[in-house]
C-alpha cells in the first residue's frame, strides 16, 4: 500500500538569465517553479507516491498556475488563498570558477503571512505516514517558526514519520533570532535529519572540535535529539560551479555507512540537488527499511542525476535512478 507523505514549506517562482548570463546585465530569463520541500515532494510523487503539499498562495493566476504544475507531478495542493504574491528568487548560474548566486524576494508572500491557527493539522495529517519539512520554513519569520512547531507536535501526536532537512540558508534569518536558537525544539520531534557537520553549532547549538569524526558528531546530535534515527549528510569534493564529485554518509544506531562517489563533468543546474537527495532518501527508507545501504545509494544516485536536469525539480524515474545504480552512464544513448 502506499505511504501517505505530506511535505510543508514554499512554492516559489525562480528566474534565471539563459546560458549562465550574469543577473547584473540579464535581458531575458527562464522561469521555473521550485522551493525545498515542494521539490521533495513532486520527486516523491513522479516516484509513485502520494503526496500532498500544504502551503500557502496568492489567489490569483500564479497562484493557479503554481498549483496546475504541482498537480502535473501527482502532488496535491493543500494551499492558504491569502494575500497577493507567491514567494520569488533569482538564480545566476555560476560557471568553471565562478559560483552560482541565488536572490531572494519572498518578503510579504502568501506563504511567508501563515500564522499558527491557520492550517487544521488534524484534518491535514489524517491517516498520513510521513511528514517532512526543512529549516528554510522557521527561518523566514517567528509566525512561521511556531507554525512549524505546531504542525510537528501534531504529528508527533500522530506517531507519523517525521524529517527534516537542516537548509541553513544565513541570508533568510533576519528577523532577530537565529537558528540555533529556534531549530533545537524543532529538531526534538524528528526522526530523519538531512544537515552537514559544518552546521552544527549554528543550527543546532551544538559544538564540535575540527578533528571530531562523523560518528562522534552524530552521536552528540543522538544524544540531544533523541527521536533521531537516521542522520544524513551529503559532500561535495574537487567542487567548481561547472563539475563536482559527490558522495554522502548515512549514519544509523551508531554505524557509518558511506555511498558511491560520482564525478559530475558538466553540471547544468545543481538547484535541487540537496532535495532529490532528500527524496531518494525518504523513498529508500519507506521501500527498504532494512536496507540502508541500498537506501543511501539510491539518494545519491537521484542527486547526482537532478545535476543534469533545468529547474529545481528531479525528472527522474525510479528506473532511471537504478539504472545509474547499477553501472548505466551517460556514454551510451538509450534506444
Amino acid at each position: 500500500m502506499s505511504k501517505k507523505i505530506i511535505t510543508f514549506g514554499e512554492i516559489l517562482l525562480r528566474f534565471s538569465p539563459p546560458n549562465t548570463a550574469k543577473l547584473f546585465k540579464a535581458k531575458s530569463f527562464e522561469a521555473f517553479y521550485g522551493g525545498a520541500e515542494a521539490n521533495v515532494g513532486a520527486s516523491l510523487a513522479l516516484f509513485g507516491c502520494d503526496v500532498k503539499f500544504v502551503t500557502s498562495l496568492p489567489d490569483n493566476e500564479l497562484g493557479d498556475s503554481a498549483v496546475s504544475e504541482l498537480r502535473s507531478y501527482g502532488v496535491e495542493p493543500i494551499a492558504v488563498k491569502q494575500g497577493n504574491r507567491i514567494g520569488t528568487y533569482y538564480f545566476e548560474q555560476g560557471s568553471s570558477e565562478r559560483p552560482g548566486k541565488v536572490l531572494y524576494d519572498r518578503d510579504n508572500s502568501s506563504f511567508a503571512n501563515l500564522k499558527k491557527g491557520m492550517i487544521d493539522w488534524d484534518a491535514v495529517l489524517d491517516g498520513a505516514d510521513w511528514f517532512h519539512w526543512s529549516g528554510i520554513t522557521p527561518s523566514l519569520s517567528q509566525d512561521l517558526a511556531e507554525l512549524c512547531q505546531e504542525a510537528l507536535e501534531a504529528a508527533s501526536k500522530k506517531n507519523i514519520t517525521i524529517s527534516a532537512d537542516l537548509n541553513y540558508r544565513p541570508t533568510l534569518w533576519k528577523y532577530g533570532k537565529k537558528a540555533a536558537e529556534i531549530m533545537p525544539n524543532l529538531l526534538q520531534h524528528c526522526d530523519v535529519l538531512l544537515g552537514g557537520t559544518d552546521d552544527s553549532e549554528n543550527c543546532l547549538n551544538i559544538k564540535i572540535d575540527s578533528a571530531e569524526t562523523a560518528e562522534i558528531v552524530y552521536s552528540k546530535w543522538k544524544k540531544e535529539f533523541p527521536k533521531l534515527k537516521t542522520i544524513v549528510s551529503t559532500m561535495r569534493y574537487d567542487a567548481n560551479a561547472s563539475s563536482n564529485t559527490i558522495a554522502a554518509v548515512l549514519w544509523n544506531d551508531g554505524k557509518l555507512l558511506k555511498s558511491k562517489e560520482y564525478k559530475i563533468s558538466h553540471i547544468v543546474d545543481r538547484i535541487g540537488a540537496g532535495d532529490a537527495f532528500m527524496a531518494g532518501l525518504i523513498y529508500g527508507l519507506i521501500t527498504w527499511p532494512e536496507l540502508p545501504q541500498q537506501t543511501l545509494e539510491y539518494a545519491i544516485a537521484a542527486s547526482c542525476l537532478k545535476h543534469s536536469i533545468p529547474g529545481d525539480i528531479n525528472l527522474s524515474s525510479i528506473n532511471d535512478i537504478t539504472a545509474l545504480m547499477n553501472g548505466a552512464s551517460g556514454g551510451r544513448v538509450i534506444r
